[in-house]
């Protein structure tokens, strides 16, 4: 059993999540964490906590996309500008619920296939064409995947992982939870804090407070 949890909560609309994603597995086992992949709705996020897209900024959305560039040629992972961006996601965040309820073995396979879906095949996620290719990749029964979206039990389940990444500090994706020997949840917010995470755990003690006075 990992001593410790790595929780990453993501939206496939985010090109930061997708990278976070990449390096989920590979960041768990060096801290011999157990890894957790958590959709949430970002949209919903950003309403509750009062943070704006980065589109509605110019300049912060014009560098956002080069820094998306530079970060996936950093770590060798492919990606691909989407466009139709930004997608409404909800119906996808819906059916990976329902995956990971109803077919846990092959839930990493489908996120993995979701995020292939929006940053390297530029397929549009409100497709339910697309959402049963995701489940033929990832070797689920397309029907609970189609019929995710309208379910009201996946629709609660999004909701209420939302509603929880709120609670533990996110104010947009990806927010990673990192909880240290069953301890209280620490949060980090966006891809490339990687190496905090690892060396928080590493030196075995929070990182101490900003100091004031």
């Amino acid at each position: 059993m990992a001593r410790h949890r790595l929780e990453l909560c993501f939206d496939f609309i985010s090109p930061y999540s997708y990278l976070a994603s990449t390096q989920l597995d590979a960041l768990a086992a060096r801290i011999d964490a157990e890894p957790v992949r958590t959709p949430v709705f970002l949209g919903g996020i950003m309403k509750e906590t009062g943070n704006r897209p980065p589109a509605e900024v110019p300049a912060r959305g014009a560098y956002l996309f080069v820094d998306v560039a530079r970060s996936a040629a950093h770590l060798g992972v492919p990606i691909r500008m989407m466009s139709r961006f930004p997608q409404r996601t909800l119906s996808i965040l819906r059916a990976a619920h329902a995956v990971r309820a109803e077919a846990s073995d092959r839930y990493a396979a489908f996120v993995e296939a979701g995020f292939a879906a929006a940053w390297r095949d530029d397929r549009d996620l409100n497709d339910p064409e697309t959402l049963v290719d995701l489940a033929r990749t990832a070797g689920v029964d397309a029907d609970l995947v189609v019929g995710a979206p309208a379910d009201p039990r996946w629709k609660t389940a999004l909701q209420e992982a939302t509603e929880a990444a709120v609670a533990a500090g996110a104010f947009g994706a990806p927010a990673w939870l990192l909880s240290v020997d069953g301890g209280a949840n620490e949060l980090y917010f966006g891809h490339d804090r990687v190496h905090l995470i690892e060396a928080r755990v590493r030196r075995g003690e929070p990182w101490p407070p900003l100091a004031t006075g």
